[in-house]
């Protein structure tokens, strides 16, 4: 590509990496996600019943609701709402209801990954990150000929000359780490979002902050402002906590019901 496209490889470049985001967007729930776990419909009974009336109220396609088995990966307490075009849907890891999850916690989960839904903010953060490609492309281009010169490699030929592979690798590399920060930032901006979407529209922040706490086995809860800042592509679990007892105070919550059926 960079052969062919000399000057404006990067453009290319950008071209086709938005072309393949976009379409695993699409497919990925149809095609690809199918492959590594188990999808199953919501059984009727509680659950279910919470999840597609929560579904109506917020205008998430409530149609199907399904239970995937993601203990088989990790036992991260997890649910998504995924798909475009018709392909949309409700998935909850099985890990929420082999954690005791009443029925606050799954209104509580469910409500923040509708938000995300309903919020647009996937296609945001694919239009960002598209952005940081195609800047990260660029700079790439314009970056090749001093980093060669500071790497030492002053006879290795112009960026299309497969000798200049590692400096290559080292402008990439560098610019990948100085793009991490920058792009959790905006992942954490979408997840705060949805974390504010679930409170007003399920109103369960005990059932959020019990989710929340149980993935502080993973996730430590309370690492320092650059810590977070640097690594973290969620706010911090003690951050979010805080927040939803702010909404608690202002809004009473409805009390969580145990999960009497679980899948």
């Amino acid at each position: 590509l960079i052969r062919r496209a000399r000057r404006w490889w990067w453009a290319w470049a950008a071209g086709v990496t938005a072309v393949f985001v976009i379409l695993g967007l699409i497919v990925s729930p149809i095609l690809i996600e199918p492959i590594f776990n188990t999808y199953t419909p919501a059984p009727n009974g509680p659950v279910r019943d919470a999840v597609v009336k929560l579904a109506e109220e917020t205008g998430t396609p409530s149609d199907k609701i399904y239970i995937f088995n993601g203990s088989k990966q990790s036992d991260r307490y997890t649910a998504n709402v995924s798909g475009l075009f018709g392909s949309a849907r409700v998935a909850m890891s099985d890990v929420m209801f082999q954690k005791g999850a009443d029925l606050a916690e799954v209104r509580g989960v469910v409500g923040h990954e509708m938000g995300h839904y309903v919020r647009g903010h996937i296609l945001w953060l694919v239009g960002m990150m598209i952005v940081i490609a195609t800047v990260g492309f660029w700079l790439t281009d314009r970056l090749y000929p001093l980093a060669r010169r500071w790497l030492g490699a002053s006879k290795v030929g112009d960026i299309s000359d497969p000798a200049g592979l590692p400096v290559l690798s080292v402008v990439l590399a560098v610019l990948g780490v100085l793009a991490t920060p920058v792009f959790s930032s905006m992942t954490r901006i979408t997840e705060a979002d949805a974390d504010h979407f679930s409170l007003v529209h399920a109103n369960e922040p005990d059932g959020l902050s019990k989710a929340l706490i149980k993935t502080a086995e993973y996730r430590a809860p309370s690492p320092s402002a650059i810590e977070e800042f640097i690594f973290y592509d969620h706010p911090s679990v003690g951050n979010r906590i805080r927040k939803a007892m702010e909404w608690k105070a202002a809004h009473p919550p409805e009390a969580g019901t145990p999960v009497s059926e679980t899948p």
